[in-house]
């Protein structure tokens, strides 16, 4: 067949055909922009917002109407809403960081007597109230409605309410640290022999002329000395140190280094005594040490057990 001729009469289904085909294309190309449009547009239209459960956490300050209130744009007479803030709670005062010997004197009470040593547990010391009644604490104690925080050769320093205050030894609180005036000596006693086992004598007159030996061992007091070194403990501290002793990990008592003079070494005490007991109570335990100096002040007699040169010896102060 001629194709001139087969083109001729079948022109309008090859036209036909060709039509259909650019349309299809046209069609496609159409369709395939369309689709593209519609996916930028929805990306685009995404919330801004991301998944609460795959965002990382924001460091941005939620919204706040503070900013409105403060300047209160509705109102000029009244000013802004928001109440001035209130001065903030001072938080607890760090004490590791202060220097303990510049806190203030404690108002109230006075140290009486303090027995230090090297190790903690054993260090006391002897408080006095007002009233004048005598209480013993430890490092942690509380005494007066204070903790004793630490404790001192020479004074101690309690805590309340996160404050510090300090005592010094045989110094009243409240008065910046000036003693207490001495008490007026009372009438002359009647000569008595005193005991001088030194040269020298560091007791004063008032106390040894009340003091009579009785024998090597044992000594008599007036009631009225006796008060007298309680109520002036520097002339025990001051001149005497009592440091427990250890054996095999254990405490078998307190040795004694005494000043050759001192009122101990009136007693009949010598330094290197190892005290073992008071009155009968166990000086192996430091609770039970408080509780021997606690009575000495009421009790009438004191029978101090100590060993000396290897021995076990016997030592009596009589309270008349």
């Amino acid at each position: 067949m001629n194709p001139d001729a087969f083109v001729k009469r079948r022109f309008a289904f090859i036209l036909g055909g060709m039509v259909a085909v650019s349309a299809y294309f046209q069609a496609s190309g159409v369709s395939q922009l369309v689709a593209h449009q519609i996916a930028r547009d929805g990306e685009t239209s995404a919330p801004l917002v991301p998944d609460p459960v795959d965002a990382p956490p924001s460091d941005d300050p939620p919204p706040s109407a503070a900013p409105i209130l403060e300047r209160n744009p509705f109102d000029s007479t009244t000013g802004p809403l928001v109440p001035p803030p209130s001065a903030a709670p001072a938080g607890p005062v760090d004490l590791s960081k202060l220097d303990p010997y510049l806190a203030p004197s404690c108002d109230t009470g006075r140290v009486v007597l303090i027995a230090m040593s090297e190790d903690p547990e054993w260090s006391f010391a002897a408080f006095e109230s007002e009233g004048g009644h005598t209480a013993l604490g430890r490092r942690g104690g509380e005494i007066g409605g204070r903790k004793v925080e630490d404790i001192a050769w020479d004074r101690v320093w309690m805590t309340s309410g996160g404050a510090r205050c300090q005592m010094q030894l045989g110094k009243k609180g409240g008065e910046g640290g000036k003693k207490e005036p001495e008490p007026q000596a009372a009438a002359p006693a009647p000569p008595r022999a005193t005991y001088r086992p030194s040269s020298r004598s560091d007791v004063p007159p008032e106390i040894a002329s009340r003091m009579q030996r009785v024998s090597d061992t044992e000594i008599d007091i007036d009631r009225s000395a006796a008060e007298k070194i309680f109520a002036q403990p520097e002339l025990v501290t001051q001149t005497s140190a009592a440091v427990p002793e250890m054996r095999d990990d254990k405490v078998v008592g307190l040795k004694m280094m005494i000043k050759p003079g001192s009122v101990l070494e009136s007693f009949g005490l010598q330094s290197g005594d190892l005290v073992k007991s008071v009155n009968g109570i166990d000086l192996t335990d430091p609770q039970k040490a408080m509780l021997a100096y606690s009575r000495m002040r009421s009790d009438k007699s004191l029978s101090v057990v100590v060993e000396r040169d290897g021995r076990p010896t016997r030592l009596r102060v009589n309270v008349r």
